[in-house]
């Protein structure tokens, strides 16, 4: 696999106003955290960093995250009590595509809940972080075995991603 590390991208946050002026986007756009993994020191700088870009990107308060979140069952419950106007304990997750048997209860399909972290991981957080895989040794700042560094989507808290990333950085400067 390689692996191009660069410095990150400011995206606009997840939001469901798409009626922004360009003046609002790009102010937007402003508050949105960077980070270049090639100038990190050490975990810290990362970890304040994913802090900071998950209250940005979700637009939640930076108070209800810390390293110890959990990037499903907290951070994206409070992302959809926010969206719901509801108490974070009143967050509840269904299932897609399901059908249901003949007492009415929902059989088969996809639980909801950490598709809206996944979403972000497939779309927009190779950016935010700066860490794209690319086809080619060319285009690539490294090359690592395919299970070298694990998976966004297996790290629970944000100290794990943290974790994650951190390896990536240590490798970089090997």
């Amino acid at each position: 696999m390689f692996i191009k590390i660069s410095p990150s991208i400011q995206c606009l946050p997840l939001t469901d106003d798409d009626d922004l002026t360009s003046e609002q986007e790009n102010a937007l756009l402003e508050q949105c955290p960077t980070i270049n993994l090639h100038k990190i020191n050490n975990k810290e700088q990362i970890s304040q960093y994913l802090m900071r870009l998950f209250a940005y990107y979700f637009q939640i308060s930076p108070q209800v995250i810390n390293l110890n979140s959990n990037i499903v069952d907290d951070i994206e419950r409070h992302v959809w009590a926010k969206e719901l106007g509801v108490a974070f304990d009143d967050v509840t997750y269904g299932r897609l595509f399901c059908s249901q048997d003949d007492e009415g209860n929902a059989v088969g399909g996809l639980e909801d809940r950490g598709m809206m972290i996944a979403t972000m991981y497939m779309t927009d957080f190779p950016d935010l972080v700066g860490i794209k895989e690319v086809r080619s040794a060319q285009e690539a700042t490294f090359e690592a075995e395919d299970d070298e560094f694990g998976s966004y989507f297996d790290c629970e808290t944000l100290d794990e991603l943290s974790d994650l990333i951190y390896s990536v950085c240590k490798k970089l400067n090997n």
